[in-house]
């Protein structure tokens, strides 16, 4: 694993409009036999605090997963549903997660991960969501 600094882009679009995140924050990075690694500790400013997130890509199969008082696994794999189950402080529920597109740039020194999809609970619909990863070694000028 190495050091790496991680640009986040999240976009969420509900029937009540459309709300962008973008942050920044370090992280940890492995690349071997064309499986990416990225991991990183979440805060009350970027998501939940003392929550770790671990991000898998290989191929264009994704899986996310949060550790800690909020815990999750996604599974984001294009034209695929996934059902997850989503912890909260407050008690765990069932999403169907639909992908439709992944782009998968990752190398060995960093590079781009983007995936969009929509969420639905018990087959009602939540949001439509694209999100961005770009992975760059620490200290990187770009």
């Amino acid at each position: 694993m190495i050091p790496v600094d991680l640009n986040i882009t999240s976009i969420t679009k509900t029937d009540e409009g459309e709300d962008k995140v973008e942050f920044f924050t370090v992280g940890n990075y492995s690349a071997a036999d064309g499986i990416f690694s990225i991991s990183y500790e979440e805060n009350d400013g970027i998501g939940y605090e003392d929550c770790t997130v671990s991000i898998t890509a290989e191929g264009m199969k994704v899986f996310i997963q949060r550790t800690g008082p909020a815990s999750s696994a996604f599974n984001i794999e294009k034209n695929v549903k996934h059902h997850s189950v989503y912890g909260t402080p407050f008690g765990d529920f069932t999403m169907g997660i639909n992908t439709y597109d992944v782009k998968n740039e990752l190398t060995e020194n960093g590079g781009r991960l983007w995936f969009k999809y929509s969420i639905d609970i018990n087959s009602d619909f939540v949001s439509e969501n694209e999100m961005e990863i770009r992975v760059k070694p620490s200290g990187e000028i770009t």
